[in-house]
């Protein structure tokens, strides 16, 4: 490549480079609004909560003082305690109406940076297949951490791993924070209402106190769930100094015993039960099976789960397959980015391993992955 070619190829590199920089800033600055939205409209919805049931306190305590011998009144204190309120409600949906606009809009403004990133990722990868070592030694420095992956003969579209794993990650965190926002912080708060109108009805209706003091064991109880549904998540249920097999094991019981609809047949092949494999790949491995087998329950239609998993010094190896609806070949394109069939490609990804997924109709779907793996010694 002549030298006016070379200088040109890294303008343009230099100025695609720029612009994935501005469009990623603004995709995540995105994101970041469109979070901030929702966390706006969820603090209405659980205030709006809150006024209903304060009005339902003082609806309950004007039908009470109610008997023969009291007057109709046409608007005593409590009933306009209770328009009050009801205005209070108006304005908060009102309120609530134009955020879940302005969150539409946002949604509408991600989607399209979200091209644009394409775009630019296409570009990034066409001026590589150009000139990847006149653009490695003069346009990235090595100091700026970027490395061009050798493309192999049949080169892949290009996907932007680590811009995937990061979002996914940013993703994960900020469902939790849902979880426990709305199932655990909104329980709570609907708990507090029901223990002040129980603090009440102790004293007039000992019947309804009863009923309100069963909801708040029930909702104790939902708090409860949801906790260990999340600390499950978190993946506090894995234990990574014990063996693999073992737990993969035990996992394969629980999900016999959870799923009983299910036909599961399990193989676990070790060649050294005395083998420690290193905690990261106990973790990862324990992980993927966990959201196959997830998939498989939610989506495939399947009552049979063939399952498999060899254990080796140099690698693992793992496949399952189910007699369900099968899976679309492009299944990556039109799933959500942050689907767990992405994740898995990530982590995978991540391990050095590949990750194979196909089946239809008549077949039902096979997964097969494996990476390799280090043991301690």
């Amino acid at each position: 490549m002549d030298t006016n070619n070379r200088n040109d190829l890294e303008i343009i590199c230099a100025a695609n480079k720029e612009m994935l920089d501005y469009f990623n800033a603004r995709f995540l600055e995105k994101l970041e609004e469109i979070q901030n939205l929702k966390t706006q409209s969820f603090e209405i919805d659980v205030k709006i909560e809150e006024l209903e049931k304060t009005k339902d306190i003082y609806a309950f305590k004007s039908n009470s003082r109610k008997s023969v011998f009291t007057p109709n009144t046409t608007e005593d204190a409590d009933n306009v305690r209770g328009q009050i309120i009801d205005q209070q409600i108006e304005d908060l949906r009102s309120v609530q109406e134009g955020l879940l606009t302005s969150l539409r809009n946002q949604e509408i403004k991600l989607n399209a940076l979200k091209r644009r990133l394409n775009t630019l990722n296409e570009a990034q990868d066409a001026l590589k297949n150009i000139s990847p070592d006149s653009i490695k030694s003069n346009v990235y420095d090595e100091d700026e951490g970027f490395e061009f992956i050798e493309m192999d003969d049949n080169p892949k579209p290009q996907i932007n791993h680590g811009h995937n794993i990061l979002m996914q990650d940013a993703f994960d965190k900020t469902y939790l924070s849902t979880l426990i926002d709305r199932n655990i912080k909104n329980n709570l708060l609907t708990m507090t209402n029901k223990l002040e109108l129980l603090t009440y009805l102790l004293g007039t209706d000992i019947s309804r106190a009863k009923l309100t003091l069963k909801e708040v064991v029930a909702s104790s109880k939902d708090i409860t769930n949801s906790i260990n549904d999340i600390q499950s998540k978190l993946n506090q249920n894995i234990d990574s100094g014990k063996n693999l097999w073992s737990q993969v094991d035990e996992f394969i019981m629980k999900q016999r015993e959870l799923n009983p609809e299910y036909l599961i047949d399990a193989n676990v092949e070790c060649s050294d039960y005395e083998l420690s494999v290193h905690p990261v790949f106990i973790i990862n491995t324990l992980v993927l099976i966990e959201m196959f087998f997830d998939n498989i329950f939610k989506h495939s239609g399947a009552n049979k789960i063939d399952f498999s998993l060899d254990i080796t010094p140099s690698s693992i190896e793992c496949e399952l397959s189910d007699n369900g609806i099968g899976i679309s070949d492009n299944y990556l394109v039109t799933s959500p980015w942050y689907s767990s069939l992405h994740k898995a490609h990530e982590i995978i990804h991540l391990l050095g391993g590949s990750l194979s997924i196909n089946g239809d109709i008549t077949q039902g779907t096979s997964i097969r992955f494996s990476y390799p793996i280090q043991f301690n010694s």
